[in-house]
């Protein structure tokens, strides 16, 4: 292979890899501004994460964590429920791809679509507390999240 082969390849892959992170930063905006804007009373609080990371804070009491799968030009957007005392869970996972597309309907630009597919993913969560609370048991983080369903 010669200089200009591999370099024309390295652009091909710093595009795309610039193409997935600019599609990333979207979402993030479209869920925050799903979430802030939105009129109906989910409890959410913003609060830092790691630099690529969103965190919500869920009650005064957990954290729901949104962040890319870790490795090199993952697609894998991944939903986390944590407690204050640092346990954490995978709640559910879902595909961004190139074009902005979430799990192949959703565009990352459509901020009630993104935060309507965000609460449906983290789900399991609201369910989990409801039922708790209804029946007057104490939280557990592992019977907060049921078998994390993939997208």
């Amino acid at each position: 292979m010669t200089i200009w082969e591999i370099s024309e390849k390295a652009d091909y892959i710093a595009q795309r890899h610039h193409q997935l992170q600019e599609q990333w930063h979207l979402y993030c905006n479209s869920l925050v501004q799903g979430i802030t804007l939105s009129k109906a009373r989910l409890h959410h609080a913003m609060s830092c994460a790691a630099e690529e990371d969103l965190c919500f804070v869920l009650f005064g009491h957990f954290r729901i964590f949104v962040t890319l799968a870790d490795g090199f030009n993952s697609h894998t957007i991944e939903y986390y429920v944590e407690t204050k005392e640092g346990a954490r869970q995978l709640i559910s996972q879902a595909r961004l791809m190139t074009d902005g597309m979430i799990d192949g309907h959703i565009s990352n630009r459509d901020r009630q679509q993104v935060l309507e597919h965000y609460l449906e993913k983290i789900s399991p969560v609201y369910n989990g507390l409801y039922s708790a609370i209804a029946q007057d048991l104490p939280i557990n983080l592992n019977q907060l999240v049921s078998e994390p369903r993939l997208a």
